[in-house]
């Protein structure tokens, strides 16, 4: 039940961020993967202001925390969340340096690697993140 409730939540977050390909003006989009029974869907690609930017990696840095709460946690809701978050955080084409400030505040270097030993859809910004200085 609490992994529908998040996957339902990210989604209808998503979906509210939509609008039609004249509002979009290009037809680029990023698509969050299909997850056990909820469908793949797209993302508008647009540029955000800076604090929407930041909004959204605090939102990412608060579910990579929350994936490392002990077991028995729901990791793979926050999982899924974070994928969610940073999907979004790249569709608004925000600069990655935020991302790195708000996982500095909330991780440490040994909590940032494990996130990122589980979180492989950040693909090269992760991989950047984790080669940062204080890291």
């Amino acid at each position: 039940m609490t992994r529908f409730l998040a996957v339902s939540a990210a989604a209808a977050f998503l979906a509210g961020r939509g609008g039609s390909s004249a509002d979009r003006g290009a037809d680029e989009a990023l698509t969050v993967p299909a997850y056990g029974q909820f469908p793949a869907m797209t993302v508008p690609v647009a540029p955000a202001t800076p604090e929407l930017c930041r909004a959204k990696a605090e939102a990412f840095s608060r579910a990579a925390k929350a994936f490392l709460r002990p077991f028995p946690s729901d990791a793979d809701n926050y999982r899924v969340l974070a994928r969610v978050q940073f999907i979004a955080f790249e569709a608004h084409r925000c600069d990655a340096a935020l991302l790195r400030e708000a996982l500095a505040r909330r991780l440490t270097a040994k909590q940032l690697r494990e996130v990122l030993s589980f979180f492989g859809f950040m693909g090269e910004t992760g991989r950047q993140l984790a080669r940062a200085p204080g890291y």
